[in-house]
């Protein structure tokens, strides 16, 4: 779906992937569950990755939850700079019908997730707060995915975090 959604024929899809449309129909009610399916599995992927890091940060004594947050979205980060095509399909906006509301879904969830991870650690962060960095993260995302080249995709990446890590108050 290199030219968008919207203007991506199956037969287009099947061609590009090397398959064939009796295959696509076979695992694929069409071209609007392929594309949820893949919005799925790189959901999954970026879950795995932003859990495995904080998971290993934990494990080499970091207890701070912002340091465990900004290691987190190093996570997501990376799988956007690694599927940077895939996720760039979903960050241009040319989805099926219905698909920004599964999108607001998952971004709700991921704020509240978020608020959560703080609230667990003693250190609450509050509503807007969670939105300003989940925002942010959303945005880097797009803009990562975007980018013309892994090294620039890489820059951006390192240069939202530098500033979401300037947000960070420690405790005396």
């Amino acid at each position: 779906m290199r030219e968008g959604y919207a203007q991506a024929g199956v037969t287009d899809i099947v061609a590009l992937a090397g398959a064939s449309v009796g295959s696509m129909y076979h695992h694929f009610a069409g071209k609007a569950d392929l594309y949820l399916a893949l919005f799925d599995e790189v959901h999954n992927e970026h879950d795995r990755r932003t859990r495995q890091a904080v998971r290993e940060c934990r494990d080499r004594g970091t207890t701070d939850p912002m340091l465990l947050l900004l290691t987190g979205a190093r996570g997501y980060l990376d799988v956007c700079i690694e599927q940077r095509e895939l996720v760039g399909m979903f960050a241009r906006g040319d989805g099926p019908p219905g698909f920004e509301v599964i999108w607001r879904q998952r971004l709700s969830a991921w704020v509240s997730r978020n608020t959560e991870f703080f609230a667990r650690s003693g250190e609450p962060l509050g509503d807007a707060a969670a939105i300003v960095m989940t925002g942010a993260m959303m945005l880097a995302a797009a803009e990562v995915s975007l980018a013309p080249d892994t090294a620039r995709a890489r820059e951006l990446a390192d240069g939202v975090l530098e500033v979401l890590s300037r947000l960070h108050v420690r405790s005396a």
